[in-house]
């Protein structure tokens, strides 16, 4: 009995020390919140090596729990208090996404700020030292406004965010060009300020004298007439043609009634991401007499160049990531200056299908249009 006793007590003592082996531990170094931390929270955090520490609390019954943040998968191991902990790199910069996955279920993580990408998820913002354009800035800031006007195209109140540059307040009487700026399948209309940093850049490039003062209008890309059918992305069947006749029809009288813009095509430009460029190409360019600066930003190439209006089209624009098409843009930049338009591209380097690409993007386009 006593030789079984012993047996029993030795086993139990390595079970326990087996155990304690896979616990999580606190690792050394300098660990600070990162800045999407969110105020009432310790983690995620940060450490001098570009280290990210994520740690969070799962069900008592959860057995196989990660943390997906960019490209990879990290497996999350518990610590003696009972959080779960991941310590994760990420070799992008920028704006990167990341969740929980506990058991197989996608949850966001409460410790950290979480935006709109095809569904609410968590962010983080990776360093990126060689793109210093979109920081914050001591330079005088322009607005951001909601503005929310009702649309008959699709029987509901529809919010805009409107850019105004900083002069705006003080100089009255002058009126602005304006560029109408749209999101991709996966955003809402607050993407291009709350992550692609439009006002960021737009002012720091006012203030450096590099592009003129102007006013972005940021629509949401998705226009549903009551009745029509919504897809996997939330695209009505017809959801070209419904944004056109919200869009030409509403969005930009609305805009020229309520702000004081220079109403004609030589001061309109329009541009786009992914989805928001397919729109410009479809939208935009399909007429052509609207506006006379066009950005594609990874939304494709331009269709049917032969129906422009070439005494109104004065740039158009095309850009994407060194890991989408870049010889594809590049090819049909070089057919659109053969047929007598002016047009140029740009490619993002290192970057694919990102906002680090479409920020670096807008900071290329910016300076293009109304000169």
């Amino acid at each position: 009995m006593r030789n079984l006793i012993t047996t029993i007590a030795a086993l139990l003592t390595l079970a326990a020390t087996a155990g304690a082996q896979d616990l999580f531990t606190a690792p050394e170094g300098n660990w600070v919140r990162t800045s999407m931390t969110q105020r009432q929270s310790e983690f995620p955090k940060i450490n001098e090596k570009g280290e990210y520490w994520f740690r969070f609390q799962a069900p008592s019954t959860a057995q196989n729990v990660s943390v997906k943040f960019a490209d990879g998968e990290f497996p999350a191991k518990k610590d003696a208090e009972g959080y779960w902990n991941v310590i994760a790199t990420c070799p992008k910069p920028g704006y990167q996404l990341y969740y929980l996955i506990i058991d197989g279920v996608r949850y966001a993580d409460p410790g950290s700020e979480v935006t709109y990408s095809n569904g609410w998820t968590s962010t983080i913002e990776v360093a990126a030292p060689d793109d210093t354009f979109y920081e914050m800035r001591d330079v005088p800031h322009g607005e951001v406004r909601e503005h929310w006007f009702y649309s008959n195209v699709a029987q509901e109140w529809r919010r805009a965010y409107v850019y105004t540059p900083a002069e705006y307040e003080t100089k009255h009487k002058k009126k602005y060009p304006v560029l109408y700026l749209q999101h991709g399948a996966g955003e809402i209309e607050e993407g291009w300020v709350h992550y692609g940093y439009a006002a960021r850049i737009a002012d720091n490039m006012i203030a450096a004298g590099e592009i003129e003062p102007m006013i972005i209008v940021m629509n949401n890309d998705f226009v549903y007439r009551p009745g029509d059918n919504r897809g996997r992305l939330a695209l009505a069947d017809n959801w070209s043609q419904n944004f056109a006749d919200m869009f030409l029809g509403e969005a930009i009288p609305e805009i020229e009634k309520s702000y004081r813009v220079i109403p004609d095509a030589q001061h309109r430009a329009m541009a786009g991401l992914s989805l928001g460029g397919m729109l410009t190409n479809n939208v935009g360019l399909a007429n052509s007499s609207m506006f006379a600066y066009y950005g594609i930003f990874s939304g494709g190439t331009v269709s049917n160049p032969e129906n422009l209006d070439k005494k109104t089209v004065k740039y158009i624009f095309e850009t994407c990531g060194e890991l989408e098409y870049p010889e594809r843009i590049a090819k049909d930049c070089e057919t659109l200056n053969n047929m007598g338009f002016k047009a140029s591209y740009y490619v993002s380097p290192g970057t694919a299908h990102e906002f680090q690409t479409w920020r670096r993007s807008l900071h290329e386009f910016l300076p293009l249009i109304f000169r």
